[in-house]
C-alpha cells in the first residue's frame, strides 16, 4: 500500500524549497526596483502554506518509502512545482492563458526552454531571473536539489532519486548518497558560477550573465532576450557558450573525477563520451560545409555557426544565432535526428540518452552474431558493466514508449490543424526536452504562444514525460499501480 503521509510530509518538505526560490525572485525584484511585489509575494506565500499543510498531513510519518511511493512523490513533486511555478506568470500579467503560463513554469523546470511568452525582452527582471533558476533547479532534479540542500530529512532520498533518474544514472562517488548529492551539487554550483564570470568577462551584463549561466549548465535555453545568444552578436560569447554547453552535456561524475579526483583514466574509457564528441565534431564538420557549399559563409563563420547549433541541440540546451530552419534541407533530417538522441547520461541534457544507443547497437550486432552462431554466447558490455536481458528490454520498452507518444502527440497536433513537419518536430522537441521548434509555424525563434491551448497542454506532458524518462510518469496512469499488494 501507498505510505500517504510520508507521501505528504516529502511534498511538503520539497514545497518549502519551492517557497524559497519564489522569495529570491521577489528578492531580485526588489534589487531592480519593482514596485508590483504581488506575483512572487502572493506565490511564494501560497506555496509554503501548501507546504505546511502537507507537512501537518504527514505528521507522525515514519519516514519509510517503498519504490511506488518514490514514483509517485517525483511525478506529484514536479506537477506541483509546475503548477505554483505558474502563478507569477498569471498574477504578473505576463501570460493571460493558463495553459501557455504552465507551459513556461514545466518548460522551465524540464530544461525544455521552449517559450510561450512574446517580448522576452521587456518582461520584469524578477520573471526572467524566474524563469532561469526554474531551469538552474530542474537541471540536477528537483529531489537530487532537495536532497543536497535539506541531507537530514531522512524521507526516502534513495527511493526517490533512484525514482526521478530511472535512465540518468550517476555513478556513486561515495558510500553515503548524501555526499554523493554534496560532490555533484558543489560541482554544479561551481560550474555555473564559472560560466557566469566568464560570460561577464566576454561582454555580458551581470544579471545577461547569471541568468545564461544558469540556462547554460542546465541545458535549458531560456534567455533574457527574444534573440537568444544571438542579441549580442559576438563570436567570442558564442564560443566560450559552445564550450559550457559541452559541459553541461557530458556525465557530471566524469567532470568531477576529471577535475577534483585528478583521474584521467574514467574519461579515457569511456564509451558514451566518445561517442558524444565523435557526433558532435561530425556533426559540425557536415553543417559547416554544408554552409560553405550551399550558403556562400565564411569557413570561420560556418564552423562556428554549425558547431553552435549542433552543440545547442544534442546537449538539449537549445540556445540559436539564427534560424537554422533556413539551412540546407537536408540538414534537417540529422539535426532532428541529434535532438532526439541528446547528450550523455549523469548530464543535465535531455533526450534518449547515447548509452541508450550504444546498448542498442550492441545488441543489434549480436542479434546478427547470433545468426551465424546460434549456440555461441555473447556477452555486451558498455563502460565496462554487464548489460543484461533486463536491461535490454528496459531500453527496448523506453524505446517503444518515446515514440508512441511522439506518434500520438502527433496525430492529436495533426487533428487541430497543425502540419505534419510542426506536429511531429514539437513533440519530438518536447519529449527530448530541448526547445526550439523546428517547423514552418513555430522556428527556432518563434514562440509557441502560436499553437491552441490544447497543444500547449500535450507539450507540457510530453516535456514532463521526457524529464522523467517516460516510466516514472506513466507508470501512475496505470490501474496496476493503484492496486494493493
Amino acid at each position: 500500500m501507498l505510505n500517504l503521509k510520508t507521501i505528504q510530509y516529502s511534498l511538503g518538505q520539497l514545497l518549502f524549497v519551492e517557497a524559497i526560490m519564489l522569495a529570491i525572485c521577489l528578492g531580485v525584484g526588489i534589487i531592480y526596483h519593482e514596485t508590483d511585489w504581488t506575483p512572487f509575494g502572493i506565490s511564494s506565500v501560497v506555496c509554503l502554506a501548501f507546504g505546511l499543510v502537507l507537512r501537518a498531513g504527514g505528521r507522525g510519518s515514519d519516514g519509510t518509502m517503498n519504490q511506488r511511493d518514490g514514483y509517485l512523490v517525483v511525478t506529484l513533486a514536479w506537477v506541483l512545482f509546475s503548477t505554483i511555478g505558474t502563478l507569477p506568470f498569471i498574477l504578473s500579467g505576463t501570460e493571460t492563458r493558463l495553459a501557455a503560463a504552465f507551459f513556461e513554469a514545466i518548460s522551465g523546470f524540464t530544461t525544455t526552454g521552449a517559450t510561450a511568452l512574446s517580448q522576452i525582452d521587456t518582461l520584469p527582471h524578477s520573471i526572467l531571473f524566474w524563469r532561469s533558476l526554474m531551469h538552474w533547479i530542474g537541471g540536477v532534479g528537483i529531489i537530487f536539489f532537495m536532497v543536497a540542500l535539506l541531507p537530514q530529512m531522512n524521507i526516502g532520498e534513495h527511493k526517490m532519486f533512484s525514482a526521478e533518474t530511472t535512465g540518468l544514472k550517476i555513478r556513486k562517488l561515495h558510500p553515503r548518497f548524501v555526499t554523493t548529492a554534496h560532490w555533484i551539487g558543489s560541482l554544479y554550483l561551481v560550474l555555473t558560477l564559472s560560466c557566469a564570470v566568464t560570460y561577464y568577462f566576454a561582454g555580458m551584463g551581470p544579471f545577461d550573465a547569471i541568468n545564461h549561466a544558469m540556462s547554460t549548465m542546465s541545458t535549458g535555453g531560456f534567455s533574457t532576450h527574444a534573440e537568444s545568444i544571438g542579441w549580442f552578436h559576438s563570436p567570442t560569447i558564442e564560443w566560450i557558450v559552445i564550450g559550457f554547453m559541452f559541459l553541461g552535456g557530458m556525465n557530471f561524475t566524469l567532470i568531477f573525477l576529471l577535475v577534483i579526483k585528478r583521474r584521467l583514466r574514467p574519461l579515457r574509457q569511456d564509451g558514451e563520451f566518445h561517442t558524444y564528441v565523435t557526433i558532435l565534431l561530425s556533426m559540425t564538420l557536415i553543417c559547416a560545409v554544408s554552409l560553405i557549399i550551399f550558403k556562400n559563409r565564411e569557413v570561420p563563420d560556418a564552423i562556428r555557426s554549425g558547431a553552435f547549433h549542433v552543440t545547442a541541440l544534442m546537449t538539449t540546451t537549445g540556445f540559436t544565432t539564427e534560424n537554422f530552419m533556413l539551412w540546407p534541407l537536408g540538414l534537417w533530417l540529422p539535426l532532428t535526428f541529434i535532438t532526439a538522441i541528446g547528450a550523455c547520461s549523469g548530464s543535465t541534457s535531455g533526450g534518449i540518452k547515447i548509452v541508450r544507443l550504444i546498448a542498442i547497437w550492441k545488441v543489434t550486432l549480436r542479434e546478427f552474431r547470433r545468426i551465424l552462431h546460434p549456440h555461441a554466447v555473447f556477452p555486451i558490455r558498455v563502460n565496462g558493466s554487464l548489460i543484461d536481458n533486463a536491461i535490454v528490454r528496459n531500453i527496448f520498452v523506453f524505446f517503444v514508449c518515446y515514440f508512441s507518444l511522439t506518434f500520438v502527440g502527433t496525430l492529436l497536433m495533426m487533428t487541430m490543424g497543425i502540419s505534419l513537419l510542426d506536429s511531429v518536430s514539437c513533440c519530438i522537441t518536447a519529449l527530448s526536452n530541448v526547445g526550439p521548434g523546428h517547423g514552418y509555424m513555430v522556428g527556432p525563434l518563434d514562440s509557441y504562444a502560436a499553437y491552441p491551448d490544447a497543444a500547449l497542454w500535450i507539450n507540457s506532458f510530453l516535456m514532463l514525460a521526457g524529464r522523467l524518462e517516460i516510466f516514472v510518469v506513466l507508470l501512475p496512469l496505470m490501474p496496476a499501480f493503484w492496486r494493493k499488494r
